[in-house]
């Protein structure tokens, strides 16, 4: 593990409520691996399923921190903020519930100038939930 819960909100720019993602396990140029336990206090639940834009959100915030780590060992010092320029080819499996714990999986595809093309999964388990294309544009 790469990033632990204790300090993940400082390679990530939201705050609690809005942090989907537990830890990062994983990253390399081409390839993020996050963690995060769904919590019955979730701001997304609705009953007990997590809806799909906390997945969605939690894509986003796991390219957030697989960039801000990927950055902190250039030793340039300064933070990146990134934003969604584009979701697409979303497709909605299963929706995960209370306790699940899931597992993220990004694959950058392109990459040009700022702006980078990604693949993001979410799992539970062996079990796919979401994937969808995502442009995140570094700042």
């Amino acid at each position: 593990m790469l990033i632990d819960k204790q300090n993940i909100e400082q390679f990530i720019p939201q705050r609690n409520p809005f942090v989907m993602i537990d830890t990062l396990i994983s990253a390399d140029p081409k390839e993020f691996k996050s963690s995060f336990e769904v919590l019955e206090n979730n701001i997304f639940l609705e009953g007990d399923i997590l809806s799909a834009s906390a997945l969605v959100e939690n894509i986003a915030q796991t390219c957030a921190a697989g960039f801000g780590y990927i950055n902190s060992l250039s030793g340039s010092g300064e933070d990146q903020l990134g934003f969604i320029g584009a979701v697409s080819k979303l497709n909605v499996l299963h929706l995960p519930i209370n306790g699940d714990t899931l597992t993220t999986e990004i694959e950058i595809l392109n990459t040009f100038d700022k702006i980078n093309l990604i693949q993001g999964f979410v799992y539970n388990s062996e079990k796919k939930l979401l994937e969808c294309q995502m442009k995140i544009v570094l700042a």
